[in-house]
């Protein structure tokens, strides 16, 4: 949360219930959180693009019994010291978690340029048409060798009931 308190709160934030409050400041993987938080396993679901570009990612958090709990978009950002990595390519068209996947082959993350904001409409052309309001968070991951993403991931209704947002 340390991100949050360094500049404005968004509107609305001290009205969203803590632990949904919560998994919008932790730094930690999404994935691991919602693991723990639902007791279940997490599941990635891509979202098939036919023209996908290179070195783009769309995919769905989702856990059995709720469903879609999160949208999340990754871009894999330019690097001049960076050189292939064809673990990239595949992680990036794949269904495996990011966060813990990066993790187990690079060692720790670091995270940075840290925001949360709230969005209405729809998240991407490719994602979900909710209405009201949907609060969001988005980062840059790096690894120490110098390979980094741009991650956004919308945290949709059924994650906001399971955090103690409403009836589920």
């Amino acid at each position: 949360m340390e991100a949050i308190l360094e500049g404005p709160v968004p509107a609305g934030f001290s009205r969203l219930p803590g632990p949904f409050r919560l998994l919008l400041g932790l730094d930690g993987t999404l994935t691991r959180s919602l693991t723990f938080l639902s007791g279940e396993r997490v599941e990635v679901e891509t979202v098939l693009l036919p023209d996908s570009p290179e070195g783009q990612r769309k995919v769905y958090l989702r856990v059995p019994t709720l469903g879609r709990l999160v949208f999340a978009r990754t871009r894999l950002l330019p690097s001049p010291e960076r050189g292939f990595d064809p673990f990239i390519t595949t992680l990036l068209r794949g269904d495996l978690a990011i966060g813990q996947s990066m993790e187990a082959r690079y060692g720790p993350l670091l995270k940075d340029e840290f925001s949360v904001f709230s969005v209405c409409g729809p998240l991407d052309p490719d994602g979900p048409s909710e209405t009201g309001e949907t609060w969001a968070r988005s980062y840059r991951m790096r690894t120490r060798e110098g390979l980094s993403l741009r991650i956004e991931e919308f945290f949709l209704p059924a994650l906001r009931r399971l955090a103690g947002g409403g009836p589920p």
